[in-house]
């Protein structure tokens, strides 16, 4: 039976890999696993951030994470990780283009906010190969959704490649609607926002599936 529950110290380094292998192509992932594994470590210690995994048997299946603020996140990761963060990045970030798109990540909190969009984004959801297409993705969103609403968070966005059609049809189905459009470290992306109290209604009027 699939159980759902906050993301635990014990879940680090399964939702690491899930991450890595799952998003692949995203620069975080690009960085290594071990810092992704330092990230999640700060999102379980933030206030701003949160997030939920799916598993059975005491292996996790999928997991999906929040922040209220992006900004506070990374002054989190920087106050307590910094020097970490520097000695594991210093190997990655020689070249002018690693370095452009760091800064770009860090930055796009900031750039959306000509776009009157809220500050709370949806950072990242992961389903294992094996376990996908059983609803888990829905089922974790609402999840989220849930918390957001407990958060008074009244909307969410999120950034997702306009190639990536599985996610994108993923976000639509879960209530989000398009934006707009940005270039984000070279890849055409779109941007979806979703209001979390009509998201859950609407996803209960589907069955959760």
């Amino acid at each position: 039976m699939v159980k759902f529950d906050a993301i635990r110290r014990r879940d680090i380094p399964e939702v690491a890999a899930l991450h890595v292998n799952g998003i692949s192509t995203g620069f975080i992932s690009s960085l290594g696993v071990d810092f992704v594994e330092s990230l999640y470590e700060a999102i379980g210690r933030s206030t701003s951030s949160f997030g939920f995994v799916a598993e059975e048997n005491g292996k996790v299946l999928g997991f999906v994470a929040f922040s209220s603020n992006l900004n506070k996140l990374y002054k989190s990761i920087i106050l307590t990780k910094g020097l970490s963060f520097a000695v594991r990045l210093a190997g990655r970030m020689l070249s002018v283009r690693t370095i452009r798109k760091a800064l770009e990540t860090l930055f796009y909190p900031v750039s959306t906010r000509t776009e009157n969009l809220p500050a709370a984004e949806l950072l990242s959801i992961v389903i294992a190969e094996e376990a996908r297409r059983k609803g888990l993705a829905v089922d974790l969103m609402r999840k989220g959704f849930a918390e957001c609403v407990k958060r008074r968070i009244s909307k969410v966005k999120v950034l997702v490649a306009a190639d990536n059609r599985p996610a994108n049809k993923l976000y639509l189905k879960c209530g989000f609607h398009l934006a707009g459009q940005i270039d984000s470290h070279g890849i055409r992306s779109n941007i979806y926002v979703a209001e979390t109290h009509a998201a859950i209604d609407t996803d209960k009027g589907s069955g959760g599936r």
